[in-house]
Parts: structure tokens; sequence; C-alpha cells
């Protein structure tokens, strides 16, 4: 059998025939079917067969895959009552059959005694030794107050019963059986309250319905039956076979529910901040009382029945005390939090702030005015966007409607904000989409300000990609440029003549001052679009588009500019150069540097060779 059974209770096979079994046998009997004595036969022969169908569905629930012990062991004690209950009975209808002369219901000592032992047996499969579940003191507290409130009103309502008009003149064992199914009664919501309430059950939510109801129909039957209330014997056979019908379908729900049920969640549902338990029970003493009182008069019904509401309503005031205590103690624990959490908020590095389906700040933290400069009173109810730089916002733009769009989406980028003075600072924003969260409705964010490690950034990069003396383009940056250059493009090399002897003889500060010269020649002479770089020593190059007749006029500038005699520490110096041009793809390499570069000595072997 597998551990849970999938489908409709209504469409089981088991309680379908329990159901139309207990009509047509209960509805015969309280429509007076046949004499008082046939009754009371066909009943005896009903009840062996209900109690052998109670230890054959309990058998079966013990054999469900992954039962805990703690609820095959009371399901095991439930088949064994059974077995007891249908021994008792099986006696009481051999009495019956035996003596024609019996002729009202009766209950014989060894069925009494079989329906003691077996109820004794089902208790202590109840009671044994289980798993234990952690509570606090303060919860064992509750859990016991709970417990002792409807235990209380359950006690009123048993102490109404047996001291009802003509209980006294039944007779000790009539009484004594009243008693015996008020014990029962009052065992049964115990065992109910304290599995519900703690969550250690031994049998589902749904299963324990009928398993509670049946012995408090089985109790007031034996309460009212001795009393001569219910004279009919039909009326008195049908309540006592209905509960017994009703206790079939425990154990068959607990079967197609298999271990649901069991896994420690309570029956009551926690869901709400309050209990309507302890109130329960108080109405239902005041009901009581109310009762009595209306019938009886002021009697021995009625001081009782005050008794216990005054225990009871004590009780209620202790469980009272006690939940304002706990809420106490919650209140201050609340608010040690919410201290914490401002004091963090309000020093913390990052701004956390909230935005709302409009897109306007619902909630900034303290430290926007530290990084932005912007108090927190003029920010919300603005749109963050409002702030972001308009290249950032149009970089991020799709981005940022996947977020909006998406619940539980989470993003990460950076951006230019700002600053309440104008000028703007980088920061690091992790945007996570809660809208559909209950509290925050919005896109929770934490910036950082990363303005400072994103210069660092920066400038490391450019140290790295330019010519700390010139602060044009190193070779490495040149390079990646031509491999970045879309289509042809042209190569100048340029390669300065009658360097060395002016760095020989004016020195090496007049050399520099001479490079630095020829690079800002070299930035006059190109376009915002060129690439001019020092590739090393007095050799420098040009990175242009693949016009040829466009690139020659650039060299042709540039040795003008050369040309010229420019003051460099005190002295007129002049300087000329060397110049390869070459075209052709950009993404080759360095093959056009290389082509450049050897059409530049060339040019320079040739400008020797008509010097010498």
């Amino acid at each position: 059998m597998p551990p849970a059974v999938r489908g409709g209770s209504w469409r089981d096979p088991v309680l379908i025939t329990v159901a139309v079994s207990a009509v047509i046998v209960v509805g015969g009997f309280l429509l007076g079917v046949g004499t008082p004595r046939a009754q009371m036969v066909a009943g005896g022969i009903v009840t062996p067969i209900l109690d052998l169908a109670l230890f054959w569905l309990s058998r079966r629930v013990c054999r469900v895959p992954g039962m805990p012990p703690h609820a095959r062991r009371f399901w095991a004690a439930v088949g064994v009552g059974g077995l007891l209950f249908c021994t008792g009975d099986v006696v009481d209808l051999w009495t019956v059959v035996a003596d024609p002369g019996i002729q009202r219901i009766g209950f014989h000592p060894v069925q009494s005694a079989t329906t003691v032992l077996g109820v004794v047996v089902m208790m202590a499969g109840l009671l044994l030794p289980r798993r234990r579940v952690s509570r606090s003191r303060r919860e064992q507290t509750r859990l016991l107050l709970d417990t002792t409130i409807l235990m209380s009103a359950s006690a009123v309502v048993a102490w109404c019963l047996m001291t009802r008009p003509g209980m006294a003149g039944a007779g000790p064992g009539a009484f004594f059986l009243a008693l015996f199914g008020c014990g029962v009664v009052l065992c049964a919501i115990f065992v109910a309250i304290r599995s519900g309430l703690t969550g250690v059950a031994p049998m589902s939510r749904v299963a324990a319905v009928p398993m509670v109801i049946a012995p408090i129909g089985l109790a007031v039957s034996s309460v009212l039956l001795p009393s001569g209330s219910v004279p009919d014997t039909g009326v008195q056979m049908a309540s006592i076979l209905l509960p017994c019908f009703v206790v079939l379908a425990g154990p068959r729900l607990q079967e197609r529910h298999g271990v649901d049920g069991l896994d420690g969640r309570e029956w009551f549902s926690r869901r709400r901040r309050y209990s309507v338990l302890p109130y329960t029970g108080t109405l239902v003493c005041a009901v009581a009382l109310v009762f009595v009182l209306a019938s009886r008069g002021l009697g021995v019904s009625a001081w009782g029945a005050l008794a216990g509401l005054l225990v009871n309503v004590g009780v209620v005031i202790a469980r009272q005390v006690l939940a304002l205590a706990e809420n106490d103690s919650l209140v201050g624990q609340i608010r040690h939090r919410e201290q914490r959490l401002t004091s963090l908020l309000e020093h913390s590095s990052e701004i956390i702030s909230i935005a709302g389906p409009s897109g306007a700040l619902t909630y900034a933290s303290p430290a926007v005015e530290r990084i932005l400069g912007l108090p927190v009173a003029d920010v919300l109810g603005r749109c963050s966007l409002d702030i972001l730089h308009r290249d950032d916002r149009a970089r991020l733009d799709a981005e940022l409607a996947g977020l909006w769009a998406t619940p539980g989406a989470e993003m990460t980028f950076q951006g230019r904000y700002q600053h309440g003075d104008g000028s703007w600072r980088w920061l690091e924003v992790v945007a996570v989409n809660l809208l559909d969260e209950p509290g925050i409705g919005g896109i929770v964010c934490n910036s950082r300000d990363v303005t400072e490690s994103r210069e660092l950034h920066e400038r490391l990069r450019y140290q790295a990609g330019h010519d700390d003396l010139t602060g044009l383009a190193n070779r490495r940056e040149f390079t990646e440029a031509m491999d970045a250059w879309p289509g042809d493009a042209t190569v100048l090399v340029i390669d300065l003549n009658g360097f060395k002897s002016i760095n020989d003889t004016y020195g090496h500060a007049t050399g520099d001052a001479v490079l630095r010269h020829v690079a800002a020649l070299l930035r006059d002479c190109t376009g915002p679009h060129d690439v001019p770089a020092r590739l090393g020593g007095d050799e420098f190059a040009v990175l242009t588009g693949g016009d040829r007749p466009a690139a020659e006029r650039m060299a042709r500038r540039i040795r003008a500019a050369l040309g010229v005699p420019t003051a460099i520490d005190g002295r007129e110096l002049t300087v000329g150069a060397s110049i390869g041009i070459a075209t052709g793809p950009a993404g080759g390499g360095d093959h056009l540097l290389n082509t450049a570069d050897l059409l530049m000595y060339e040019e320079k072997q040739c400008s020797r060779t008509l010097t010498s």
C-alpha cells in the first residue's frame, strides 16, 4: 500500500461501504424495524462485526510504509482494543440469545470489563513514550494552561450530565458506566488537545475527527441510556451503533493519508498571533451554567458548573497574563532590533533605498546625504533616474526595464549620479526587484561610492597605455588601437633626425623637452579620431584612416611643423624626421607597423646618402 492514496475520500469504496451500512443499520433501528428483542439480537450481531472491522483497518494502518513508531504503536493498540471489544460484545450477544427473558438493553460484566480494558489499552498506546519536541519553558506553560482550560470545560459538561435527573435511580452499575463514559470523553479530549497543540500526533487531523467524535457519542449514550431518558430500544441501539460506525472512518482516513500530518505540524493553525481555544472553553462553561440554571435551578449541577467556570476563568486570566508578558517581551525585542537597525542604517557607508512601482523613492538611508550631499527629505518622492547621468541612463535603459519587469531579478551596475554641489559621483548599485515582497513593494538598491576606485582604475589604465614623458599612447595601446580599428587604416612611423646629437650636446633634459615638443606637434597635426603614439626613444607613430593621400598630406604637415625652429631651454632648435607610410587592413597585427617602419628606414637611408 502506498504511503498516501490520492483522490477524494467520498470515492473510497471502504468509506462508502461503511457509510451505506451505517445508514441502513442505524436507519432501521430508528424506524423501529422488528421487535425490541430482535433489535437487541441484531445489534448484538452487528457490534462484533464492527469491532473486527476496527481491528482489520487498524492493522492496515500499521503496515503503511514510513509510519512513525509512536503512531504505529497507537494504531496497534486500537487494533487490540477492537479485539477486546469484540470479545465482550460476543459474550453479551451469547447472554441475550441464551436468555429469552432479557427484553431491555443491558451490559454484561464481561462486556463492561473488556470495554474498560480496551479503552485502557488505547490510552496506553497514546501515553507511552514518544518522540519529544523541544519547547521552551514558556511554551510548555502555555500548553499546560490551554490543556487545563479545555479539560475544565469538558469536566463541567460531564458533571452536568452525571448530575442530571434520573441518574440517581439508575443503579450503581449504570452510574459507574456513565462515569466511565465521561472519563473516556475526558481522556479522548485530553489526548486530542495535547496532540493537536504539541504537533506530535499518532494520527492526522482528518483521521482524529472521527476518532474523537466516536468516544464522545458512546459516552453520551452511556450517560443518557441508564437514566431512562431514551426508553425506545431501537433508538438506544442506534445511539450505540452509530459511534461504532463513525470510528471506522478514522483508520481508513489515516491509511489514505499515510504519514501526512505526522511530521510535527500542529493540528490547530498557528497563523494567527492569538488562540481562541481558551475563550471557547470559558464560553462552554458559561453556556452549561446558564442551561443548568434555566432547566434545573440552583442545585448540585449548578454549583458544580459555577465552580468549573470560576476555575476556568482563573486559568484563562493566568493564560492572558502569560500572553501579555510574552507580548511585552516581544515588543522589547522588536524595539531593540529597530534601534539596532536604525543605528546600522545611520552609520552605513552604503545608501539603502527603495523605489516604488512608480519609480519614486519611498525610502532612503541617511548615507545619501553623506555620499551625494542630498538631504533625505529632498530625495523622497523623486526618481533616482533623475540624478543619473544621461549617458549612463541610455546605456542601462534595457537592463533596468528587465529588472522592473521581473520579480526577484537582481542587477549590478555602475553609474554617475549628480552630487548636491553639481559634480558627479560614481556609484556601484546592487538592485533587487522585491515589488511582490510584503512590506517592501519596490526595487531595493544598495549603492556604494566607487568614485575614488574608479578614478584610480582609470588612472592605472591610462598609465598602462600611455607614455609617461609625452602623454601619447605607448606601443601596447597603439597595437590594441590597430586591432580594434574598423576596415583599412594608414600607419605613419616617424623617426627624428639629429635627435641623438641634441641629446648628447645639450643633455637628456633638453632631449626630453624636444620629445614633448614633438608630441605636441603630432597632436596639432592629427585629427580627433587619429591615434598618435610614442613607440620608444625618438620613434613615433600615427594611426589614421585608410585615405592614403590624406595621410601623405598629414606627413607633409608634420615635416613642416618640425622644420620650424623652436625655442627649447633658451636655444633655437630644429629637428627633422623620416616618415614611412603604409596603408592596408588594420587588423593584421603589426604588419602595417612593420611595413611603415621599413619604409621609414628606407627614407632615412636615402636622406643620409644625399647628405653625404
